[in-house]
């Protein structure tokens, strides 16, 4: 697979860690986004998703560096750097977890190279045997499922995504 252009969709767990630790994978994997690195996929179910779940009470309490303000700022960064798909056309039934059906039908219908998440559900779905599975397949070939950190890993040194490196005494 050719590392660019990498078409990455990314999972709201992987924004939600992203802005409450910059310094993480999922935040090098967001800055690499905003500085156009690789490109962004979105759509209006997704961007709606981010806003709800960043923006929930009970998270903001816990993880107070999800402030509003820095919400609103991250997600209108990204729809601005990234590619918006206005309507996903595609459709895909995914009964194990209905709530991923959107980032899947965003990664068939913006041909994404990668999906990036920390989600089991999905990260197991290349490797089931599952109907879902086949279908995901067949509609996907070509694309990797990866933890934040699988993805540093593997395409790190090539996107310029450096983690800091211990220091020596």
């Amino acid at each position: 697979m050719p590392l660019l252009p990498m078409r990455l969709v990314l999972d709201t767990n992987i924004l939600v860690r992203a802005l409450i630790n910059r310094g993480c994978d999922s935040g090098r994997i967001l800055s690499a986004c905003e500085d156009r690195r690789v490109l962004v996929l979105l759509s209006k179910p997704l961007l709606s998703e981010y806003r709800f779940i960043l923006t929930e009470v009970d998270l903001v309490a816990r993880y107070p560096a999800l402030e509003e303000s820095k919400v609103k700022t991250a997600v209108e960064r990204l729809a601005y750097v990234g590619e918006v798909l206005r309507v996903v056309r595609s459709h895909f039934e995914y009964f194990r977890d209905k709530k991923d059906e959107k980032l899947i039908e965003l990664a068939i219908s913006g041909q994404a190279t990668h999906l990036i998440t920390t989600d089991r559900d999905l990260l197991d779905l290349p490797h089931r045997t599952s109907e879902a599975a086949r279908r995901f397949r067949q509609r996907l070939p070509r694309i990797e499922v990866l933890k934040p950190e699988a993805f540093v890993d593997q395409y790190g040194a090539h996107l310029r995504i450096e983690r800091n490196k211990p220091e020596q005494m």
